[in-house]
């Protein structure tokens, strides 16, 4: 039997809208949160999206799989080099999420990964959280069973990690 036989709403998503908007809330309270903590010691949160896109990489996995978890069973989140950031007992699927933002001086969105990750795994599904600069506007991407042939090959100075080769992509866009 396979995940759509066994889950039939999975051709739109698992992960509802309303999912989505209590993950984002829950996301923004932690970033006010390290806003605070980074101005105590004098350093600047928003300073370096990059960085702060990290830091809030960890909050991702947590609010999203706990939002998973209300209605699936088996929901963990690891986050760990080589394990699924959200593995769903429930639906056998993996999730990976990716944090990410334009880029400043031309606003272009990167969608990577890691290739030798998704190689392994054969495919995966992702969860792109594409967040604007002050972390009050977002737009939140789910796609299922991307393969290594959505994505780019990777480059010798890009350290394994591949862009997204969106028109390809995107059609696993739910």
């Amino acid at each position: 039997m396979d995940i759509y036989q066994r889950c039939p709403m999975l051709r739109d998503s698992y992960i509802t809208r309303e999912m989505v908007s209590r993950a984002i809330k829950s996301m923004q309270a932690f970033h006010e949160a390290q806003i605070a903590l980074h101005a105590q010691f004098g350093m600047d949160f928003l300073g370096n999206r990059g960085r702060r896109n990290i830091i809030m990489s960890a909050s991702q996995e947590k609010f999203f799989a706990a939002e998973i978890g209300r209605s699936y069973k088996g929901v963990i989140e690891d986050g760990r080099t080589g394990q699924a950031d959200i593995y769903i007992e429930e639906l056998k699927r993996e999730l990976e999420c990716k944090m990410t933002s334009p880029i400043a001086s031309t606003g272009a969105i990167q969608m990577q990964t890691d290739f030798e990750t998704l190689s392994q795994k054969g495919e995966l599904d992702y969860l792109y959280v594409i967040a604007g600069p002050d972390f009050k506007k977002f737009c939140v991407l789910h796609f299922l069973d991307l393969t290594t042939k959505d994505f780019r090959l990777p480059h010798a100075t890009a350290r394994g990690k591949v862009a997204m080769v969106k028109h390809k992509g995107m059609r696993k866009c739910t």
